[in-house]
């Protein structure tokens, strides 16, 4: 078997490590709550500010930054058609005047949010038994048996949100998964037969489509704008009791709890904390605000018994909400990327870099010719905020990018050589095939790849002096599932050798 020698922007790269909206290394400890403090650290003598400036940096500088308008809570009202005569996008519901009378608020807002969260019924074939391999992810009641036989089907229930009067259904991928004959009741008792229109297992989210009228929709709130300790509703179909509500609060923000198939390199976990009462059959339901808004789409639960006991995790609605419009638009995930390695910024180095506290995200390395690259970041710049929003954990900087769409230009934050700059970088985008697109008429067989499922182009000469290499061929993409993926290889990385043998151009490889 060959073996492959690669270079990762002239650093030693550990396997897991990946860069933004990839498999990006964490500690568990890391997995902190957001926080709407506003960034600080010294502004001691600049050191290296020809380098920046020469780069696209500019000094930031707190006596003109203007403050940036908060999302529109009712953003997601309408969509425009896409061009070329495709199907009209749905049209989302605005925002509900407020709830005045506090003695009625949990009333008003489940008799708002109640009447758009549907059950989802399906059946699964499975070639051997389902296994339950996320303690985290519980779909099935865990006193349900297993049938031994080589191929069985499963019956499957959960929830979902009806977002617009025409029928679509926003809910999560793993109800929805290898399913067949999918049916859909609506709190009035009405029975729909099911479309799988696509979904998007790097984040949990797919679209059905039933065929009605005059539906309702639910009302679409602001994740970003979501605090710790607000009250929130959960809504679901829980072990078939179905138009369950239930209530709690925001436990915390900004939560990986790793249940996203590792296999999928831009897998994006930033969940709502709840401890609202959420158990099997609440996957794809509603996290509602007591003015009934969704906010998040319940997800999963931590628990050792298959029940709830007090953790549960829902979806952002904001990045649900982009996951949608792309599958619509474009039939599947359109995927922005910086094209940097990341790694958390811990306690002892925040204090070696002149921090006041660990926050951010720090680039490990940028890949050759990436929008970061591009935009002359650097190993060691630490990303402190996106658009003027903090960013303080790696997922945190995950998620701000991902609810981007490619060619977005973004105003970052970088902390350098003890001072905070501003730098401007035009996003990229995912190569496809690292973005696996399930689509309603998929045969779910797995695809075939050739050889190590990676492109590559030669580096050109100002490349080779920048990455300190002698030749080597750039790795442009990876194909989700390949050879090449499953033994690390990543985007922007630099194959400088096969077996010993140096490579230099496409055709020694070949």
């Amino acid at each position: 078997m060959k073996k492959l020698a690669v270079l990762l922007s002239g650093v030693a790269v550990v396997v897991l490590m990946a860069w933004v909206l990839t498999v990006a290394t964490q500690s568990p400890s890391g997995n902190m709550a957001r926080s709407d403090r506003s960034i600080s650290g010294s502004q001691g003598p600049a050191q290296g500010v020809e380098d920046a400036t020469g780069s696209g940096f500019r000094e930031y500088r707190t006596d003109r930054q203007e403050p940036r308008p908060g999302a529109d809570s009712i953003a997601w009202r309408s969509s425009e058609r896409p061009e070329g005569g495709e199907k009209e996008m749905p049209r989302i519901s605005g925002k509900y005047p407020p709830i005045g009378n506090p003695n009625h608020v949990f009333v008003n807002a489940a008799r708002r949010i109640l009447p758009t969260v549907v059950s989802i019924h399906s059946m699964r074939r499975f070639k051997h038994p389902p296994i339950d391999f996320l303690p985290f992810f519980r779909d099935r009641d865990p006193d349900e048996g297993d049938d031994e036989d080589n191929e069985m089907e499963s019956p499957g229930s959960g929830s979902g949100i009806l977002i617009s009067p025409d029928g679509y259904i926003m809910t999560n991928y793993h109800v929805v998964e290898d399913a067949s004959d999918l049916n859909v009741i609506l709190f009035d008792k009405r029975e729909y037969v099911a479309e799988l229109v696509g979904g998007d297992p790097t984040t949990d989210v797919a679209v059905l489509k039933i065929e009605g009228t005059a539906l309702p929709a639910a009302f679409i709130g602001n994740s970003d704008s979501v605090q710790i300790g607000e009250w929130v509703m959960a809504i679901g179909n829980p072990l078939n009791f179905t138009s369950t509500v239930t209530t709690g609060i925001v436990s915390a923000l900004g939560r990986n709890i790793n249940i996203i198939d590792t296999r999928y390199r831009y897998r994006v976990e930033n969940f709502i904390q709840t401890d609202a009462v959420i158990n099997p059959g609440n996957s794809g339901g509603a996290l509602v605000n007591l003015n009934g808004e969704v906010i998040g789409m319940n997800t999963a639960i931590a628990t050792r018994n298959g029940y709830y006991q007090g953790y549960g995790f829902a979806i952002p609605v904001n990045l649900a909400k982009k996951v949608v419009d792309d599958i619509l638009r474009y039939g599947r995930v359109r995927r922005a990327i910086l094209g940097v390695v990341i790694q958390p910024v811990d306690d002892e180095e925040a204090k070696r870099e002149g921090m006041t506290r660990p926050m951010g995200a720090r680039i490990e390395s940028t890949g050759p010719g990436s929008p970061a690259d591009k935009a002359g970041m650097q190993r060691g710049d630490i990303i402190l905020a996106v658009d003027g929003e903090s960013v303080n954990s790696v997922n945190d900087l995950q998620i701000k990018i991902a609810q981007h769409q490619p060619g977005d230009t973004v105003t970052l934050l970088v902390w350098r050589d003890r001072r905070k700059w501003e730098v401007d970088v035009e996003l990229g985008e995912a190569p496809a095939a690292s973005v696996p697109a399930v689509r309603g008429n998929d045969d779910g067989e797995e695809p075939e790849f050739d050889n190590l499922g990676i492109s590559l182009r030669g580096l050109s000469a100002d490349e080779q002096e920048r990455y300190n290499v002698t030749g080597g061929l750039l790795i442009e993409s990876v194909t989700t599932g390949s050879p090449a993926e499953k033994a690390g290889v990543i985007p922007f990385s630099i194959l400088v050798s096969i077996d010993g043998n140096n490579l230099n151009t496409v055709e020694e490889f070949d």
